[in-house]
């Protein structure tokens, strides 16, 4: 009889929870495409709908509110709540972003925007791909990143007083790179999830992570318009 060679338990272990995070991982793009398809259409509908645009344009305070409150349910409520509670809130963050992307069409254009749209997919996607194979601990660059965002907010709100070309420049220019590095970031921390052994804590994962993954994409999409708008 031939000798057979099994492998050992860690291998198996390791197999499993990359199988485990790969799964994990699909769910997780497969709802942000949901979600940015809902956005997408909701904005297309907004664009060309005149009353629905006059809305939009006029509340969008209301919605940044509405965006904002959604973020701040879904990411303090989630013990409390629900996968399909999770998930009703996310599907309506996609929606209501619709409404916000629907004035920006109109003001930058199908060009602009679709020009900015390629550049952040394949961005997008390299640097979520570095982040799920990279064997590099990013877990270090929260903190940096989290103060480096916090300054990027700073520094948007002078310049809406100040109005200064260059300042602009420099903000968007930071704002690719900052939003870059949290894609990779971001997709890293989600494996971690994906490798849990409870099933609840990757059910709510997969929607608090298309949530996080879509905020990435949404930014850096709106950081590479501003050069694509500029350029029109």
């Amino acid at each position: 009889m031939e000798n057979q060679t099994y492998p050992e338990n860690g291998q198996l272990q390791a197999a499993n929870y990359a199988a485990l995070a790969k799964a994990f991982l699909n769910k997780v793009y497969l709802w942000m495409a949901v979600c940015m398809l809902l956005t997408a259409g909701v904005a297309a509908y907004t664009a060309q709908d005149a009353q629905s645009l006059m809305w939009a344009a006029q509340n969008s305070w209301i919605v940044c509110l509405g965006t904002l409150g959604i973020i701040v349910v879904m990411s303090f409520g989630a013990n409390r709540l629900s996968t399909g509670a999770l998930t009703v809130l996310l599907l309506a963050f996609a929606a209501i972003q619709g409404l916000l992307f629907g004035p920006i069409l109109v003001v930058y254009g199908m060009t602009s925007v679709g020009k900015a749209f390629g550049c952040t997919a394949v961005m997008f996607g390299a640097m979520s791909i570095y982040g799920a194979v990279t064997r590099r601990n990013l877990s270090t660059m929260g903190r940096t990143l989290f103060m480096l965002l916090i300054g990027l907010l700073v520094a948007m709100i002078v310049n809406i007083f100040w109005g200064n070309g260059i300042m602009d420049f420099v903000i968007s220019c930071a704002g690719v790179v900052i939003f870059s590095l949290f894609t990779a970031y971001d997709t890293q921390r989600l494996l971690e999830i994906g490798t849990s052994d409870d099933e609840a804590v990757r059910s709510k994962g997969a929607v608090l992570g298309a949530l996080t993954l879509y905020l990435d994409f949404i930014n850096l999409f709106l950081m590479l318009l501003r050069f694509f708008g500029r350029e029109e």
